[in-house]
Protein backbone atom coordinates (compact mmCIF):
# COMPACT_ATOMS: atom_id res chain seq x y z
CA UNK A 1 0.00 0.00 0.00
CA UNK A 2 1.68 3.50 -0.40
CA UNK A 3 2.21 6.26 1.86
CA UNK A 4 3.50 3.71 4.41
CA UNK A 5 0.21 3.39 5.94
CA UNK A 6 -0.46 -0.17 7.25
CA UNK A 7 -4.20 -1.29 7.80
CA UNK A 8 -4.85 -2.20 11.49
CA UNK A 9 -4.32 -5.77 12.79
CA UNK A 10 -7.76 -6.93 11.67
CA UNK A 11 -8.76 -9.55 9.16
CA UNK A 12 -8.30 -7.99 5.99
CA UNK A 13 -10.29 -10.45 3.41
CA UNK A 14 -13.24 -9.68 2.94
CA UNK A 15 -16.36 -11.24 0.41
CA UNK A 16 -16.59 -9.85 -3.32
CA UNK A 17 -19.74 -8.80 -2.37
CA UNK A 18 -18.20 -5.03 -1.46
CA UNK A 19 -16.30 -4.74 -4.90
CA UNK A 20 -19.93 -5.77 -6.85
CA UNK A 21 -20.74 -2.44 -4.78
CA UNK A 22 -18.08 -0.30 -5.72
CA UNK A 23 -17.71 -1.11 -9.35
CA UNK A 24 -21.78 -1.16 -10.14
CA UNK A 25 -21.71 1.97 -8.71
CA UNK A 26 -18.99 3.12 -11.14
CA UNK A 27 -20.33 2.05 -13.72
CA UNK A 28 -24.06 3.59 -13.44
CA UNK A 29 -21.75 6.76 -13.24
CA UNK A 30 -20.10 6.28 -16.35
CA UNK A 31 -16.97 4.29 -15.78
CA UNK A 32 -15.33 1.56 -17.28
CA UNK A 33 -15.08 -1.54 -15.59
CA UNK A 34 -11.51 -2.32 -17.56
CA UNK A 35 -10.11 1.28 -15.37
CA UNK A 36 -12.16 0.17 -12.02
CA UNK A 37 -10.81 -3.09 -11.92
CA UNK A 38 -6.99 -1.72 -12.89
CA UNK A 39 -4.10 -2.45 -10.58
CA UNK A 40 -6.51 -4.05 -7.67
CA UNK A 41 -5.58 -7.87 -9.22
CA UNK A 42 -9.52 -8.49 -8.81
CA UNK A 43 -10.23 -10.38 -12.49
CA UNK A 44 -13.74 -9.97 -14.26
CA UNK A 45 -14.50 -13.65 -13.53
CA UNK A 46 -13.88 -12.87 -9.73
CA UNK A 47 -16.87 -10.65 -9.44
CA UNK A 48 -19.33 -12.99 -10.79
CA UNK A 49 -18.42 -15.92 -7.87
CA UNK A 50 -20.63 -15.75 -4.94
CA UNK A 51 -17.29 -17.22 -2.61
CA UNK A 52 -14.51 -15.00 -4.26
CA UNK A 53 -12.49 -12.57 -1.97
CA UNK A 54 -10.32 -9.59 -1.76
CA UNK A 55 -7.90 -7.98 0.02
CA UNK A 56 -8.52 -4.54 2.11
CA UNK A 57 -5.64 -3.37 -0.22
CA UNK A 58 -7.22 -4.74 -3.40
CA UNK A 59 -10.34 -2.76 -2.20
CA UNK A 60 -8.53 0.77 -1.82
CA UNK A 61 -7.08 0.35 -4.95
CA UNK A 62 -10.79 -0.10 -6.82
CA UNK A 63 -11.59 3.16 -4.60
CA UNK A 64 -8.41 4.89 -5.94
CA UNK A 65 -9.74 3.77 -9.51
CA UNK A 66 -13.44 4.81 -8.56
CA UNK A 67 -12.88 8.49 -7.63
CA UNK A 68 -10.23 9.06 -10.53
CA UNK A 69 -12.94 7.25 -12.97
CA UNK A 70 -15.85 9.34 -11.52
CA UNK A 71 -13.83 12.62 -11.21
CA UNK A 72 -13.93 12.23 -7.38
CA UNK A 73 -17.59 13.81 -6.68
CA UNK A 74 -18.15 14.93 -3.09
CA UNK A 75 -21.00 12.45 -3.07
CA UNK A 76 -19.25 9.44 -3.76
CA UNK A 77 -18.61 8.08 -0.65
CA UNK A 78 -22.45 8.54 0.81
CA UNK A 79 -24.10 6.69 -2.44
CA UNK A 80 -21.47 3.73 -2.40
CA UNK A 81 -22.58 3.18 1.61
CA UNK A 82 -26.38 3.52 0.11
CA UNK A 83 -26.17 1.12 -1.79
CA UNK A 84 -25.13 -1.85 1.12
CA UNK A 85 -28.18 -3.62 1.85
CA UNK A 86 -28.80 -6.24 4.43
CA UNK A 87 -29.09 -8.47 2.00
CA UNK A 88 -25.23 -8.04 0.43
CA UNK A 89 -24.10 -9.65 3.96
CA UNK A 90 -25.25 -13.36 3.69
CA UNK A 91 -26.17 -15.18 6.34
CA UNK A 92 -24.64 -12.62 8.97
CA UNK A 93 -26.96 -10.16 7.71
CA UNK A 94 -29.99 -12.93 9.20
CA UNK A 95 -27.78 -12.58 12.54
CA UNK A 96 -28.15 -9.16 12.54
CA UNK A 97 -31.85 -9.41 11.88
CA UNK A 98 -32.71 -12.01 13.68
CA UNK A 99 -30.80 -9.95 16.83
CA UNK A 100 -33.51 -9.53 19.47
CA UNK A 101 -32.67 -5.89 20.23
CA UNK A 102 -30.82 -3.22 19.23
CA UNK A 103 -27.94 -3.63 21.60
CA UNK A 104 -27.41 -7.19 21.15
CA UNK A 105 -27.33 -6.04 16.95
CA UNK A 106 -24.51 -3.35 18.15
CA UNK A 107 -22.85 -6.09 19.93
CA UNK A 108 -22.95 -8.81 17.00
CA UNK A 109 -21.50 -6.28 14.40
CA UNK A 110 -18.86 -4.61 16.20
CA UNK A 111 -17.46 -8.49 16.61
CA UNK A 112 -17.96 -9.56 13.34
CA UNK A 113 -16.21 -5.91 11.68
CA UNK A 114 -14.70 -7.51 8.90
CA UNK A 115 -18.35 -8.89 7.83
CA UNK A 116 -19.46 -5.37 7.35
CA UNK A 117 -16.56 -4.73 4.64
CA UNK A 118 -15.38 -1.51 6.91
CA UNK A 119 -12.48 0.09 6.19
CA UNK A 120 -12.66 2.30 9.45
CA UNK A 121 -12.56 1.13 12.98
CA UNK A 122 -15.22 1.25 15.42
CA UNK A 123 -14.74 1.83 19.13
CA UNK A 124 -18.21 2.01 21.48
CA UNK A 125 -18.48 3.68 24.64
CA UNK A 126 -21.20 5.16 27.13
CA UNK A 127 -21.41 8.54 28.21
CA UNK A 128 -24.05 9.07 30.85
CA UNK A 129 -27.16 8.15 28.80
CA UNK A 130 -25.62 8.25 25.36
CA UNK A 131 -23.89 6.01 23.21
CA UNK A 132 -20.91 7.07 21.07
CA UNK A 133 -19.66 5.33 18.18
CA UNK A 134 -16.19 6.30 17.11
CA UNK A 135 -15.13 5.66 13.74
CA UNK A 136 -11.30 5.53 13.07
CA UNK A 137 -9.54 6.37 9.86
CA UNK A 138 -6.10 7.57 10.65
CA UNK A 139 -4.90 3.93 9.93
CA UNK A 140 -5.81 4.23 6.31
CA UNK A 141 -4.38 6.42 3.19
CA UNK A 142 -5.03 10.46 3.41
CA UNK A 143 -6.65 9.78 -0.36
CA UNK A 144 -9.02 7.66 0.25
CA UNK A 145 -10.07 8.46 3.79
CA UNK A 146 -13.22 10.99 3.54
CA UNK A 147 -14.53 8.40 0.79
CA UNK A 148 -13.71 5.29 3.53
CA UNK A 149 -15.75 7.53 6.18
CA UNK A 150 -18.73 8.50 4.37
CA UNK A 151 -19.23 4.92 2.66
CA UNK A 152 -18.71 2.87 5.96
CA UNK A 153 -20.76 5.44 7.95
CA UNK A 154 -23.81 5.66 5.33
CA UNK A 155 -23.47 1.92 5.06
CA UNK A 156 -23.69 1.83 8.89
CA UNK A 157 -26.88 3.87 8.88
CA UNK A 158 -28.02 1.92 5.61
CA UNK A 159 -28.43 -1.03 7.70
CA UNK A 160 -29.51 0.58 11.16
CA UNK A 161 -32.85 1.33 8.59
CA UNK A 162 -33.06 -2.54 7.48
CA UNK A 163 -32.82 -3.39 10.91
CA UNK A 164 -34.68 -0.85 12.55
CA UNK A 165 -37.28 -0.30 9.83
CA UNK A 166 -36.85 3.09 10.47
CA UNK A 167 -33.85 5.98 10.60
CA UNK A 168 -32.04 5.85 14.08
CA UNK A 169 -32.37 9.04 15.94
CA UNK A 170 -28.81 10.21 16.37
CA UNK A 171 -28.49 12.80 19.03
CA UNK A 172 -25.29 14.16 17.92
CA UNK A 173 -23.46 13.62 14.59
CA UNK A 174 -19.57 14.82 14.41
CA UNK A 175 -17.47 14.83 11.08
CA UNK A 176 -13.76 15.34 10.80
CA UNK A 177 -13.95 16.97 7.63
CA UNK A 178 -14.19 20.62 6.92
CA UNK A 179 -18.14 22.26 6.15
CA UNK A 180 -18.94 21.56 2.32
CA UNK A 181 -21.41 23.64 0.23
CA UNK A 182 -24.98 23.73 1.52
CA UNK A 183 -25.83 21.06 -1.39
CA UNK A 184 -23.49 18.56 -0.15
CA UNK A 185 -24.25 19.83 3.63
CA UNK A 186 -27.75 18.79 3.16
CA UNK A 187 -26.81 15.31 1.27
CA UNK A 188 -25.17 14.73 4.61
CA UNK A 189 -28.34 15.70 6.53
CA UNK A 190 -30.65 13.37 4.45
CA UNK A 191 -28.27 10.38 4.89
CA UNK A 192 -28.06 10.90 8.40
CA UNK A 193 -31.15 11.92 9.69
CA UNK A 194 -29.47 14.58 11.84
CA UNK A 195 -27.21 17.79 10.60
CA UNK A 196 -23.80 17.45 11.26
CA UNK A 197 -21.57 19.46 12.91
CA UNK A 198 -18.27 19.85 10.66
CA UNK A 199 -14.55 20.48 11.42
CA UNK A 200 -14.30 18.15 14.68
CA UNK A 201 -11.74 15.64 15.70
CA UNK A 202 -12.87 12.74 15.23
CA UNK A 203 -16.16 11.54 13.52
CA UNK A 204 -18.57 10.45 16.51
CA UNK A 205 -22.19 9.09 16.29
CA UNK A 206 -23.97 9.68 18.80
CA UNK A 207 -27.90 8.73 20.23
CA UNK A 208 -29.50 7.83 23.64
CA UNK A 209 -28.45 4.77 25.19
CA UNK A 210 -32.10 3.55 25.93
CA UNK A 211 -32.17 2.43 22.58
CA UNK A 212 -30.43 -0.56 23.12
CA UNK A 213 -32.99 -2.34 24.95
CA UNK A 214 -35.40 -1.87 22.13
CA UNK A 215 -36.85 -4.50 20.28
CA UNK A 216 -35.90 -5.32 16.23
CA UNK A 217 -39.40 -5.48 14.45
CA UNK A 218 -37.60 -7.45 11.89
CA UNK A 219 -36.79 -4.61 9.46
CA UNK A 220 -38.49 -3.63 6.29
CA UNK A 221 -39.70 -6.10 4.56
CA UNK A 222 -37.65 -6.06 1.58
CA UNK A 223 -34.66 -6.97 4.05
CA UNK A 224 -36.66 -9.67 5.35
CA UNK A 225 -37.59 -10.98 2.36
CA UNK A 226 -33.54 -10.88 1.08
CA UNK A 227 -33.19 -12.96 4.39
CA UNK A 228 -36.12 -15.56 3.63
CA UNK A 229 -34.67 -16.04 0.28
CA UNK A 230 -31.20 -17.04 1.41
CA UNK A 231 -32.17 -19.11 4.00
CA UNK A 232 -34.50 -21.29 2.04
CA UNK A 233 -32.24 -21.83 -0.61
CA UNK A 234 -29.43 -22.85 1.70
CA UNK A 235 -32.23 -25.90 3.06
CA UNK A 236 -33.58 -26.42 -0.29
CA UNK A 237 -29.87 -27.40 -0.93
CA UNK A 238 -30.03 -30.01 1.60
CA UNK A 239 -33.69 -31.75 1.38
CA UNK A 240 -35.68 -30.78 -1.65
CA UNK A 241 -39.56 -30.59 -0.57
CA UNK A 242 -42.78 -29.80 -2.75
CA UNK A 243 -46.59 -29.52 -1.42
CA UNK A 244 -48.04 -28.77 1.78
CA UNK A 245 -44.13 -29.57 3.38
CA UNK A 246 -42.46 -27.09 1.35
CA UNK A 247 -45.35 -24.72 2.30
CA UNK A 248 -44.45 -25.17 5.73
CA UNK A 249 -40.78 -25.10 5.76
CA UNK A 250 -40.97 -21.73 3.96
CA UNK A 251 -42.88 -20.24 6.53
CA UNK A 252 -40.35 -21.51 9.17
CA UNK A 253 -37.72 -19.52 7.62
CA UNK A 254 -40.42 -16.27 6.67
CA UNK A 255 -39.65 -14.58 10.15
CA UNK A 256 -35.67 -14.11 11.68
CA UNK A 257 -35.72 -14.61 14.97
CA UNK A 258 -39.30 -16.39 15.73
CA UNK A 259 -39.83 -19.90 14.52
CA UNK A 260 -43.80 -20.57 14.81
CA UNK A 261 -45.12 -23.51 16.17
CA UNK A 262 -47.27 -25.88 14.30
CA UNK A 263 -50.38 -23.92 15.68
CA UNK A 264 -49.60 -20.77 14.24
CA UNK A 265 -48.33 -22.36 10.92
CA UNK A 266 -52.07 -23.86 10.65
CA UNK A 267 -53.51 -20.62 11.56
CA UNK A 268 -52.22 -19.35 9.04
CA UNK A 269 -52.37 -21.75 6.16
CA UNK A 270 -56.49 -22.20 7.32
CA UNK A 271 -56.94 -25.46 8.73
CA UNK A 272 -56.35 -27.31 11.98
CA UNK A 273 -53.25 -28.65 12.95
CA UNK A 274 -54.55 -32.17 12.67
CA UNK A 275 -55.49 -31.44 9.26
CA UNK A 276 -52.30 -29.80 8.96
CA UNK A 277 -50.47 -32.84 10.56
CA UNK A 278 -52.28 -35.52 8.12
CA UNK A 279 -51.27 -33.63 5.00
CA UNK A 280 -47.37 -33.99 5.89
CA UNK A 281 -48.25 -37.75 7.02
CA UNK A 282 -49.41 -38.32 3.21
CA UNK A 283 -46.16 -36.84 1.99
CA UNK A 284 -43.83 -38.42 4.34
CA UNK A 285 -43.14 -35.53 6.53
CA UNK A 286 -43.63 -34.17 9.98
CA UNK A 287 -43.55 -30.94 11.52
CA UNK A 288 -40.77 -31.29 13.99
CA UNK A 289 -38.93 -32.91 11.32
CA UNK A 290 -39.07 -29.88 9.25
CA UNK A 291 -38.22 -27.61 12.17
CA UNK A 292 -35.37 -29.87 12.54
CA UNK A 293 -34.18 -29.35 9.28
CA UNK A 294 -34.41 -25.92 9.07
CA UNK A 295 -32.82 -25.54 12.80
CA UNK A 296 -30.10 -27.99 11.87
CA UNK A 297 -29.29 -26.37 8.17
CA UNK A 298 -28.98 -22.58 9.90
CA UNK A 299 -27.32 -23.91 12.81
CA UNK A 300 -24.46 -25.41 10.85
CA UNK A 301 -24.46 -21.81 8.22
CA UNK A 302 -24.39 -19.48 11.14
CA UNK A 303 -21.14 -21.37 12.39
CA UNK A 304 -19.80 -21.14 9.29
CA UNK A 305 -20.57 -18.20 8.09
CA UNK A 306 -21.83 -15.70 10.46
CA UNK A 307 -19.29 -17.68 13.47
CA UNK A 308 -22.44 -16.99 15.86
CA UNK A 309 -21.30 -18.08 19.76
CA UNK A 310 -23.61 -21.36 20.06
CA UNK A 311 -25.68 -19.12 22.93
CA UNK A 312 -26.41 -16.59 19.81
CA UNK A 313 -27.71 -19.58 17.45
CA UNK A 314 -29.48 -20.81 20.41
CA UNK A 315 -31.82 -17.16 20.29
CA UNK A 316 -31.91 -17.49 17.24
CA UNK A 317 -33.60 -20.37 16.31
CA UNK A 318 -36.16 -20.21 19.08
CA UNK A 319 -34.39 -22.37 21.82
CA UNK A 320 -35.56 -21.64 24.92
CA UNK A 321 -31.27 -21.69 26.18
CA UNK A 322 -27.91 -23.00 25.34
CA UNK A 323 -28.25 -26.25 26.52
CA UNK A 324 -31.65 -27.45 24.65
CA UNK A 325 -29.68 -26.47 21.08
CA UNK A 326 -26.67 -28.35 22.15
CA UNK A 327 -28.35 -31.27 23.37
CA UNK A 328 -30.74 -31.46 19.31
CA UNK A 329 -27.25 -30.18 17.32
CA UNK A 330 -26.28 -33.66 19.16
CA UNK A 331 -28.84 -35.97 17.82
CA UNK A 332 -28.36 -33.83 14.64
CA UNK A 333 -24.50 -34.44 14.07
CA UNK A 334 -23.97 -37.46 16.36
CA UNK A 335 -21.33 -34.85 18.49
CA UNK A 336 -21.71 -31.28 20.28
CA UNK A 337 -21.62 -28.27 18.75
CA UNK A 338 -17.71 -27.64 19.63
CA UNK A 339 -16.57 -30.62 18.71
CA UNK A 340 -18.19 -30.04 15.50
CA UNK A 341 -16.70 -26.64 14.95
CA UNK A 342 -13.09 -28.39 15.49
CA UNK A 343 -14.06 -31.86 13.23
CA UNK A 344 -14.64 -28.76 10.03
CA UNK A 345 -11.79 -26.73 11.11
CA UNK A 346 -13.71 -23.48 12.24
CA UNK A 347 -12.09 -23.50 15.43
CA UNK A 348 -9.71 -20.02 15.49
CA UNK A 349 -10.60 -19.17 12.31
CA UNK A 350 -12.81 -16.67 10.14
CA UNK A 351 -15.81 -17.76 8.22
CA UNK A 352 -14.30 -15.87 4.84
CA UNK A 353 -10.56 -17.68 5.81
CA UNK A 354 -12.35 -21.28 5.17
CA UNK A 355 -13.77 -20.26 1.42
CA UNK A 356 -12.34 -20.86 -2.30
CA UNK A 357 -9.69 -17.76 -2.44
CA UNK A 358 -9.69 -15.34 -5.26
CA UNK A 359 -7.93 -12.00 -6.27
CA UNK A 360 -4.72 -12.40 -4.34
CA UNK A 361 -3.10 -9.16 -4.00
CA UNK A 362 0.29 -8.73 -6.16
CA UNK A 363 3.37 -10.23 -4.06
CA UNK A 364 1.35 -11.72 -1.52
Amino acid sequence: MSNGMKLPPWETRRGIETARVLVQLGIDRGASIDGLLRDTGIERPHLDHPQAEIEAQQEIQLIRNLQAQTGHPPDLGLAAGQRYRLQHYGLWGYALLSSPSLGEAIHLARRMLNQTYSLTRNTVSQDGDQVVITHHDEHLPPDVRQFVADRDRASIATLQRDVLGRPLPYTRFEMKHQRPDAAMAQRYADCFGVQPEFGKPQHRSVFAAALLQERLPQADPQAARACEELCRALVEARSRRTGVAATVRNRLLRTPGHIPDMEEVSSEMNMTSRTLRRHLTAEGATFRGLLEEVRSTLAVELMAQARLTHAEIAQRLGYADVTTFIEAFRRWKGMPPSEFRRSQGWRGATPRTLRARFGDAPGR
